[in-house]
Order: structure tokens, then C-alpha cells, then sequence
């Protein structure tokens, strides 16, 4: 056997080594230490950009007072155009708003009623899901929403204004 031969069998023994972490899709996080133990990579600017940009997003709030969480509370639905608005919908209201990235935050400004200071998170991924994580100051490192799943454009015909 030539030196090529046994380098590429090598590779391909090597490549089959590598494990991918199984992921609980019905595990709820609450800290981006727990997603860093869970095997969870942080995504960058350009990366976020490319997760969220032109999509649809469907999250629901981590609730940190409860232990058990009712699955179907805290849900939300969201648009993330590609020039910087989105359109976000709670079940109760639609809100428009603006979108940015600063460094590697994802970095929210809704135009609520009562006006609200903007909102910018540390995202993670794990497996298909991914993690918005606090960056204020009394809550920094918690998880605050989980994106459950994402569509191509605006699936859910959000009006954008």
C-alpha cells in the first residue's frame, strides 16, 4: 500500500471518531453555561446575520420562575427582514421594529406604546435551535428566548412596515 492510500484511510478512520452531540430538543436551558455544557457554540456577526437575516423566527420566552414551563407559553413569531425592520407578534399584538448586528449581538429596538430601552443578546446555537442570552446587567449569561424553528421570508405574512 502506497503512503497516499494508508493517509486517506487514516482520514477516513479518524473522520468516523468525530461525534456530533445528541441534542434534547425538549430541554429547556437556562444559562449559557448550561448551552456551553450541552456542547452549544456561540455564533458571530456575520453568522447571526446569515441564521436570521430574511427569515422567520419562532421562539418562545424562557420563563426563569418556573421549574416545569408549559411548552405552548411564552410564544412568539417574529420577521427579521434583510434591510434592518421586523415585525414581531406575541399573540396578542404586532409590533414593528429595527434589527442590527453590534460586533456579535443581535440587537432588537421595538416601537412599543410605552417606549422600551433597546435589547441586544449573545446568540448560541445547538443543533437547529438557537439562544438569545442576556447581556443586561441583572441578568447577563441567562437565556432568555429559544428559537424552536425558522422559515425562508415571511412566512407567517407579518405586515412590515
Amino acid at each position: 500500500m502506497n503512503y497516499k492510500a494508508i493517509l486517506l484511510l487514516l482520514s477516513f478512520s479518524l473522520a468516523s471518531c468525530v461525534t456530533t452531540p445528541t441534542v434534547d430538543d425538549t430541554k429547556i436551558y437556562f444559562s449559557d453555561q448550561e448551552l456551553v455544557a450541552a456542547g452549544a457554540t456561540q455564533l458571530m456577526g456575520s453568522d447571526i446575520v446569515g441564521a436570521f437575516a430574511g427569515n422567520t423566527l419562532y421562539g418562545r420566552y424562557v420563563d426563569h420562575t418556573k421549574i416545569e414551563q408549559n411548552p405552548d407559553a411564552n410564544r412568539w413569531v417574529e420577521f427579521v427582514s434583510g434591510d434592518g425592520r421586523v415585525a414581531y407578534y406575541d399573540f396578542t399584538q404586532l409590533v414593528q421594529g429595527t434589527w442590527q448586528i453590534r460586533t456579535n449581538l443581535i440587537c432588537f429596538d421595538y416601537k412599543f406604546e410605552i417606549p422600551q430601552p433597546e435589547n441586544c443578546f449573545v446568540v448560541y446555537g445547538l443543533g437547529d435551535r438557537h439562544f438569545f442570552i442576556s447581556t443586561r446587567q441583572q441578568t447577563t449569561g441567562d437565556v432568555v428566548a429559544t428559537i424552536l424553528g425558522r422559515k425562508n421570508g415571511n412566512a407567517a405574512g407579518l405586515e412590515l412596515k
